[in-house]
């Protein structure tokens, strides 16, 4: 999937404005273990952000919607919300067995 490539190598770059991706990579810095480690915790974050969204559409919809996400209006109450969603995501995850 071309949208997941791009938010893993590109670090979501491309889905918000420059001062919101500051703000997510603070964060990511002042995460105690890898910065790529906790990135694929707010990818999944960021996917089930748009679960309602996501599940309704069909493969072709659903990729032009993965590709082009409404994110330029996010503020950083938003960008916050994403990350402490993250966390609570690697919190529950991390190191479990069975991933």
């Amino acid at each position: 999937m071309q949208f997941g490539f791009r938010w893993i190598n590109c670090f979501l770059l491309r889905e918000f404005p420059l001062d919101r991706i500051i703000r997510m990579w603070d964060t990511y810095f002042s995460e105690e273990e890898s910065f790529a480690e906790f990135h694929v915790y707010v990818c999944a974050s960021f996917l089930l952000h748009w679960e309602k969204e996501i599940m309704g559409k069909e493969f072709p919809g659903l990729l032009s919607f993965l590709q082009s996400l409404p994110t330029q209006d996010w503020k950083e109450d938003d960008i916050g919300i994403l990350m402490a969603n993250a966390y609570q995501y690697k919190m529950m995850f991390h190191k479990t067995k069975h991933l």
